[in-house]
């Protein structure tokens, strides 16, 4: 359920389900689930390249694709790219979207530092993140009034409780779209895993 609406989501703003093909790259892929129902929803419009830090999610990407048939062959329409051949495997402009499910408020802030990087020189034109919905102690600094809690599942924050938007904007990339998990606003309070859906387009 949450591939299809993260795939609704892209295809609303920019029409995944439609030709020209577009190439989407998964940054943290994990074991392929949204790679799977991407090529599986849209084979005629959409090619997919799965890569991950974590080796193990890489392998595990890599047969769970195969076994499901889309991966594997020179004409499959998913592809899994181990981390050491993803700078080769991928020239400037091939990408058009870049997706990154949960992935980033995982991750050390010089982690996501150099992955916006990598995607700026590699010309990626969109960048789709959905953060975790952090709950955190404010401060004066970083959420308003010290003391209070907020989670909005929009603040781009890690783990940590670092916010790492001006990381994403230092490499270009702008806010185009936006929207809640849940368009029902009790269900995005209290639901299952509420998230919000951001759609970020690098400057030309």
């Amino acid at each position: 359920l949450d591939s299809a609406l993260e795939l609704a989501f892209l295809d609303r703003h920019l029409g995944i389900s439609r030709p020209p093909v577009r190439t989407i790259l998964d940054i943290g892929a994990g074991y392929g689930r949204l790679a799977y129902r991407a090529v599986t929803a849209f084979p005629e419009s959409v090619r997919y390249l799965c890569t991950d830090a974590i080796a193990t999610s890489t392998f595990l990407c890599e047969y769970y694709l195969g076994f499901r048939g889309v991966a594997g062959r020179e004409s499959s329409p998913a592809r899994v790219l181990p981390l050491d051949e993803l700078k080769s495997a991928v020239p400037p402009g091939t990408v058009d979207v870049a997706v990154n499910i949960h992935s980033f408020s995982e991750c050390p802030p010089g982690a996501i530092d150099a992955w916006l990087a990598f995607l700026a020189r590699k010309r990626v034109g969109h960048l789709m993140i959905v953060p975790n919905a952090v709950t955190y102690a404010g401060s004066a600094g970083a959420a308003g009034a010290a003391g209070s809690d907020s989670s909005d599942g929009v603040t781009m924050r890690t783990n940590d409780g670092l916010d790492f938007t001006r990381i994403v904007h230092r490499h270009g990339y702008r806010l185009v779209a936006s929207e809640p998990k849940f368009p029902d606003p009790v269900v995005q309070e209290y639901g299952l895993s509420p998230a919000a859906y951001l759609l970020f387009r690098l400057r030309s």
